[in-house]
């Protein structure tokens, strides 16, 4: 007696929807991460010196961060 063993939806290819999906969804959390970060960065740079040394930063510490692009972490 043979046993057949079936390979089929467990090894199966991901559609193209599915596979633009994951892209774009992908490229929207992208997105919202470097929002936030463009975001924070310019919050950052408005603190004033009492409220840097709050947070434990001081003024050179927040302009270098303010300086770095939104796609650097």
């Amino acid at each position: 007696m043979t046993t057949r063993i079936a390979y089929g939806a467990a090894y199966a290819r991901p559609s193209f929807s599915a596979r633009l999906g994951d892209v774009l969804s992908a490229a929207l959390a992208t997105s919202r991460l470097w929002m936030r970060r463009r975001h924070d960065r310019h919050a950052l740079s408005q603190l004033d010196t009492h409220m840097l040394r709050d947070i434990g930063f001081d003024r050179a510490q927040a302009d270098e961060m303010a300086a770095r692009p939104f796609w650097r972490a």
